[in-house]
């Protein structure tokens, strides 16, 4: 009778991650590990599918990471096979539960890396970035791996595999990724001013400054001329033209004009004098 081979999953196969539901993945944290690698996901190409965090103290700036079982004195992330009853996001932190001891968040998902061999491509690592809310002192694989704190410069020349310099090169705490994480919502912020500001509201008229004089003195208030009116000045200057210079006033009582006398009249009131 011929044995029964068992199936090996399928990435179309198993659940992912419930990016659209909203609320955090919880996991249970059992005192031992899982074992073995009979449940691994593969994608079609049979590559094993393995899921990690990159744990990070925000506050501090720092990472946390384990030491390598196979490679001793390098320096890993948590990280293992993507089971078949879990999605990406679940493996992530089960592992990192059961190889750091660390509880926390999954805040985002830096990507998925190609670890390589000579061969070709040996893992594909769905990594994510882990804000910790606590370190336990007693976790599964406590006896088996050690835990340290690096800054970014540290974790660069501590971790030796290339993918994992990549992940941690495109983690919030780089400075360029700080940096440009910090434009972008200034960035959005002055966008949401814009937004929020009704389009009516009338902008607030410049204070106009006065002119300081030459010699020091302070300067009058400015006091606005009246509008010159073009209506006003045709109007007067056509009237002098049509009406002239102005005549002499008429009575309607002329006062009464004494008759002339006669030159020879004017010598004989002379003489009589």
């Amino acid at each position: 009778m011929a044995a029964t081979q068992t199936a090996i999953p399928q990435i179309s196969d198993v659940p992912q991650n419930p990016s659209s539901s909203g609320s955090p993945t919880e996991i249970e944290y059992t005192k031992k590990a899982r074992h073995g690698h009979a449940k691994d996901v593969v994608d079609d190409t049979g590559i094993r599918q393995v899921a990690g965090c990159l744990p990070i103290d925000p506050i501090n700036k720092r990472f946390l990471l384990v030491s390598s079982r196979k490679n001793p004195g390098a320096w890993v992330i948590p990280k293992g096979g993507w089971e078949a009853d879990e999605t990406q996001e679940h493996a992530a932190l089960r592992e990192t539960w059961e190889e750091a001891g660390i509880k926390g968040e999954i805040t985002r998902h830096i990507g998925v890396f190609a670890e390589r061999n000579k061969r070709g491509i040996k893992a594909k690592h769905w990594i994510y970035e882990l804000e910790i809310r606590e370190v336990v002192k007693k976790f599964p694989e406590k006896k088996k791996r050690e835990r340290r704190w690096f800054t970014y410069d540290e974790a660069l020349l501590a971790t030796r595999a290339a993918y994992l310099r990549d992940a941690i090169r495109l983690s919030s705490l780089n400075p360029e990724v700080h940096n440009q994480h910090v434009e972008q919502l200034q960035k959005n912020q002055a966008l949401y001013s814009m937004q929020s500001t009704p389009i009516d509201s009338a902008a607030p008229t410049p204070e106009r400054k006065q002119p300081m004089p030459s010699n020091g003195a302070s300067a009058a208030p400015l006091t606005p001329s009246p509008p010159h009116s073009l209506e006003a000045h045709d109007d007067r200057s056509s009237k002098q033209k049509l009406e002239g210079p102005p005549s002499p006033p008429v009575y309607s009582n002329p006062p009464p004009q004494s008759p002339k006398k006669s030159f020879g009249t004017q010598l004989k009131s002379l003489f009589k004098k």
